[in-house]
C-alpha cells in the first residue's frame, strides 16, 4: 500500500478529484501540506465522462489573443487550471472553441500525473463524522466503503454536482426520462412529439440536439429564461444553446414557456398526458390559475439542473446547512460551511457568487487559490500574500493600472474578487516612511465584512471589474448599448471597467470609475488619437485628492488631450440627420456619479 495516501491522519482531507479537487491539490502540495484526494473512480474528472451528455463543452477555449502575457491569454482559456507548468494549458488540448468533454478528460489525467497529486482512487466515501478522539488538530472521521478510516483538520468537499435536480412536487414523475439517462441518440426522435422539462443549459443542449428530427419540441420551465449575455453569469442560458429560441420566434413548431408541469399520466398506447399550470395575470376578464392539457407526447425529458451536496455521506453531527432547497451549501465569505472547518470547493462555490463565473473551471480556480492562502493563514500562520509598493503615485498608479490590464483573476471573477490597497497613515511630507500593501483576490464580501483592512490602514482602496448597464435609467441590458462610450465625461461606461472605491478610517468617501477599453486593456490606448496617460492620470488626481502626495499638481484628464480637440472630434448633427434621429429623450441616461453614491 503506497503510504503517501493510505488511510491515517492529514491536514486536509479533498473528497473529489474533479477540476475543484486538483486544483486544490496543487496549491497543498506547492505549499508542503499534508493531503490526500478521496476519489470514487479509477480517474480525475470522472464526471466529465459522461457529462455533459452531449459531449460539448460551453467553456470557451480561445488560443490565440493579441497580447503576450500569460495572465491576459488565461482570461480567455475557461479549462485550463492553475499551475507554473506552462506545457499544461487546456488550449494545448484541443482546436475547438467549444471543445469535447473526452479532451477535459484527457487533461485532467495529464494534470494530476504530471504534477504528482497525491489521490487515492476507487476510494468512496460512506460516512464523514465529527472526530471523536484525543488526537489534536483532528476535526472530521472519513470511513470510506471499503472501511478505510481517514482522519483530517480540514475536510474539503469537491464533489461538483452529486445528483439531478428532479421535482419531487411532480405527479407522475417516474415517467420523466432524465438529461442524465434519456437517449442522445437523435434519431430515436424522429416524428415525435417532445416535452422538455427546464430552462438551462443541460435543458436547452438536449432541445438543440433533438430538433432537427422531432416533430414538435415543447420547452416548459419555471420562470423568464435569463440570459448570460445579459446577466453576465456563465451559468444562465448561453447562445451556443439557444437554437431552439430561434426556431420559436421563427415559427418552426418549438415553443418555449413559462408553465409549471404537475402531472404525468402514461396512456395504453404509450404516450404521456400532461396536465400544466400557469399564472394568467394578464388576462382581462379574469386572473388566477388556469390549467391546461396540451395535446400528447412521445417523451418527457426533465432537464432541471443538478444537486451540488449529498447529505447523504454526512452523520447528523456533522451535515452542512443547505440554500436553494438543498441545491447548494450554505457558505461563508470563505466558503466554510456551517461545520467549522469544513469547506466547500469547484462548482457549488457558485452559492456565493450569481454574476461572474464561480460555477466554472475559469472561475472556481481563482477561488480556489484564493481559499488556499487564507488557509495558510489561518491553520499554519502564514500571512496572505501581499505586495509591499512605495508611497508614491506612480508606483501605486502603474501597479493598480497593470493589475487592471493582464490580470486575469480581477477579469474573471468581476465584481467578486477584488484587490486591495492598504495605505497606513503618515505625517505630511513624510510618505517615504510607509509602505502601500497591495493584496490581491480577495471576495469583495469578505473584504467588507470582516474589516480587517479598515483596522490596520488608514485609507483602504478597492479596485475591481464591473459592468455598467445597471446604472442606466432606465437599467439597460447588454445589447441595448451598441454605441462608444463616453469618451470624455468617463460617466457612461456600459462595459466591463474598472472601478475604484477610498475608504478611510473605514468609511466610504468616494468612487472613481475609469473608461471602457475595446480589449480591456487600461494601460493601451483604446483609439489611436486619445491622449494615452488619461486612464493613469484620473487615477493620480483621484490618488492626490486625499493623499495630498503632489500639492497642488493637476494632470491632464481630457481624453483627446485639449478640450479644443475634443470639440473638433466631434462634429454636430445636421438638421437632416436629426430629423433621422429618433427623440433623444428614448436613448438611456447615465446617472451621475459622485460621493453620494454608496458603494454596490
Amino acid at each position: 500500500m503506497d503510504s503517501k495516501n493510505s488511510p491515517g491522519t492529514y491536514q486536509y482531507v479533498i473528497v473529489g478529484a474533479g477540476p475543484a479537487g486538483l486544483q486544490m491539490g496543487y496549491f497543498l502540495k506547492r505549499a508542503g501540506r499534508k493531503y490526500v484526494i478521496l476519489e470514487a473512480s479509477d480517474v480525475p474528472g470522472s464526471f466529465f465522462r459522461t457529462n455533459p451528455v452531449h459531449r460539448t463543452l460551453i467553456s470557451i477555449n480561445k488560443r490565440f489573443n493579441p497580447f503576450p502575457e500569460h495572465e491576459y491569454n488565461m482570461r480567455h482559456d475557461w479549462n485550463s487550471l492553475l499551475s507554473d507548468d506552462r506545457d499544461l494549458l487546456f488550449t494545448k488540448y484541443s482546436k475547438e472553441l467549444f471543445p469535447s468533454a473526452d479532451d477535459l478528460v484527457r487533461y485532467a489525467k495529464d494534470f494530476a500525473t504530471k504534477l504528482k497529486i497525491n489521490i487515492k482512487y476507487n476510494t468512496r466515501v460512506k460516512e464523514i463524522t465529527k472526530y471523536k478522539g484525543d488526537e489534536a488538530n483532528v476535526n472530521f472521521t472519513i470511513t470510506t466503503t471499503e472501511g478505510a478510516v481517514y482522519k483530517s483538520q480540514v475536510l474539503l468537499i469537491a464533489t461538483g454536482a452529486v445528483s439531478e435536480r428532479i421535482p419531487e412536487e411532480i405527479k407522475g414523475k417516474e415517467h420523466m426520462e432524465t438529461y442524465g439517462t434519456h437517449d442522445v441518440n437523435p434519431e430515436k426522435y424522429e416524428g415525435k412529439n417532445v416535452l422538455i422539462i427546464g430552462n438551462g443549459n443541460s435543458a436547452f443542449e438536449t432541445a438543440n440536439n433533438l430538433a432537427g428530427h422531432a416533430s414538435l419540441v415543447h420547452m416548459f420551465g419555471d420562470r423568464k429564461l435569463k440570459y448570460a449575455w445579459e446577466t453576465h453569469f456563465v451559468g444562465d442560458l448561453r447562445a451556443v444553446n439557444n437554437n431552439i429560441l430561434d426556431m420559436y420566434q421563427l415559427k418552426s413548431l418549438a415553443v418555449y414557456a413559462a408553465l409549471l408541469l404537475q402531472s404525468i399520466e402514461k396512456t395504453p398506447d404509450g404516450k404521456y398526458l400532461v396536465v400544466l399550470k400557469d399564472a394568467v395575470v394578464h388576462w382581462k376578464e379574469k386572473q388566477g390559475y388556469f390549467y391546461l392539457r396540451p395535446p400528447p407526447y412521445d417523451h418527457v425529458i426533465c432537464c432541471t439542473g443538478f444537486n451540488y451536496v449529498d447529505l447523504s455521506m454526512f452523520a447528523e453531527d456533522c451535515k452542512p446547512d443547505t440554500m436553494a432547497d438543498g441545491k447548494f451549501p450554505k457558505l461563508s465569505n470563505t466558503w466554510e460551511s456551517s461545520i467549522p472547518n469544513m469547506y466547500f470547493i469547484g462548482t457549488s462555490m457558485q452559492c456565493n457568487d450569481r454574476k461572474a463565473a464561480s460555477g466554472f473551471i475559469h472561475g472556481f480556480r481563482y477561488n480556489i487559490r484564493t481559499l488556499s492562502n487564507l488557509l495558510e493563514e489561518k491553520y499554519d500562520d502564514v500571512p496572505y500574500p501581499r505586495v509591499p509598493v512605495d508611497v508614491t503615485l506612480d508606483a501605486i498608479t502603474n501597479r493598480m493600472i497593470a493589475r487592471l490590464s493582464v490580470g486575469d483573476s480581477i477579469y474573471q471573477m468581476n465584481d467578486f474578487l477584488v484587490h486591495v490597497v492598504g495605505i497606513p497613515d503618515f505625517e505630511p511630507g513624510k510618505a517615504d516612511t510607509v509602505k502601500a500593501d497591495f493584496y490581491e483576490d480577495l471576495p469583495k464580501p469578505y473584504v467588507l465584512e470582516s474589516g480587517r483592512f479598515f483596522k490596520k490602514y488608514k485609507h483602504v482602496l478597492i479596485f475591481k471589474l464591473v459592468y455598467g448597464f445597471e446604472d442606466f435609467h432606465p437599467p439597460a441590458h447588454s445589447n441595448d448599448y451598441v454605441h462608444a462610450p463616453d469618451f470624455q465625461s468617463g460617466d457612461c461606461q456600459a462595459f466591463l471597467h474598472p472601478r475604484v472605491h477610498h475608504y478611510k478610517d473605514g468609511e466610504f468617501q468616494k468612487q472613481l470609475i475609469l473608461h471602457e477599453s475595446f480589449v480591456l486593456r487600461f494601460d493601451l490606448p483604446t483609439v489611436m488619437d486619445q491622449n494615452p496617460e488619461i486612464q493613469f492620470n484620473l487615477l493620480k488626481n483621484f490618488l492626490n485628492n486625499f493623499l495630498n502626495l503632489e500639492p497642488g499638481v493637476h494632470y491632464n484628464v481630457e481624453f483627446f488631450g485639449s478640450r479644443e480637440i475634443f470639440e473638433q472630434k466631434v462634429t454636430p448633427f445636421s438638421e437632416e440627420d436629426q430629423k433621422r434621429i429618433p427623440d433623444l429623450s428614448k436613448f438611456h441616461a447615465c446617472a451621475p456619479y459622485g460621493t453620494e453614491l454608496l458603494p454596490p
